[in-house]
């Protein structure tokens, strides 16, 4: 699991540590997107200033980070909404 945090941080510039500051944020969104093997959430809030997506799931009463990156224009837009 250490490598794939490496590679997801030398590819959006976050780790899956420092994503967890999403939940500070009071103005996060969740919404419920497809998946067809579990229900799967797309997140959406700030972290350092700028707007960040994950895509989560929820196992054994933990929460499952499956990607992270920046925001895409509608994902910001549909924040600042």
């Amino acid at each position: 699991m250490v490598g794939f945090a490496l590679v997801v941080h030398d590819k959006h510039g976050i780790d899956f540590v420092v994503a967890q500051e999403l939940w500070v944020d009071p103005e996060l969104i969740e919404l419920q997107i497809k998946s067809e093997d579990e229900p799967r959430f797309l997140v959406i809030g700030l972290i350092a200033n700028k707007h960040w997506s994950a895509v989560i799931t929820y196992r054994g009463g933990t929460i499952r980070i499956i990607s992270v990156r920046r925001s895409r224009k509608k994902e910001v837009e549909l924040y600042e909404s």
